[in-house]
């Protein structure tokens, strides 16, 4: 679905369900409420709004999120047919064949998945954990070690990987400016 209950062309669509980034709390972990959604949102939306300086909001991951969307027909926050991301417009602009598109969602879910066994594995975390909380943990890391002991190897290859992936999800997901921003620092 796109902006107004228009339909996306058939390819998008099949790019969109087979990433979820954007749900999951890859990419983000909030996602905006346009003024009045509050309320009226489906329940398990509801559950997870709040408001931050003075904007609406649920977090992420989506509780509807399992895989893929499991309301993608039903009615959702404005933000769910609304938000496209780099990926889609590469595909809209013609930067992106579906097949390298689905590739690039293969390759980083790859990516992903490897690295959240990482942390599981170094931090014995078992429970349920997406990147954009990995990211997060691994900043508080950092401001810890900066006051005691350094982190051991294991941790800071994982945080290499973690800027590696960063920078795939910003160049291919979230946008091209924010990648430039990036490289520009």
């Amino acid at each position: 679905m796109t902006r107004a209950g228009m339909t996306a062309p058939e390819e998008e669509q099949r790019i969109c369900i087979a990433c979820g980034f954007c749900c999951d709390g890859t990419l983000f972990l909030r996602a905006c409420l346009n003024p009045g959604e509050r309320g009226n949102l489906p329940e398990k939306m509801e559950l997870q709004s709040f408001m931050d300086k003075g904007n609406d909001y649920f977090a992420l991951p989506c509780l509807y999120f399992s895989g893929k969307c499991t309301i993608y027909d039903k009615k959702k926050a404005d933000v769910c047919s609304s938000y496209r991301c780099q990926l889609l417009k590469d595909f809209a602009a013609g930067k992106e064949t579906p097949a390298e598109a689905l590739e690039t969602i293969a390759e980083a879910m790859s990516m992903r998945k490897e690295i959240i066994e990482e942390y599981r594995r170094i931090s014995g975390s078992g429970g349920s954990i997406n990147f954009r909380h990995i990211l997060v943990e691994m900043g508080n890391l950092q401001k810890a070690d900066s006051q005691k002991e350094p982190l051991s190897a294991n941790y800071e290859l994982l945080l290499i990987k973690c800027n590696i992936f960063e920078a795939l999800l910003i160049k291919h997901f979230r946008s091209a400016e924010d990648f430039e921003k990036m490289i520009m620092r």
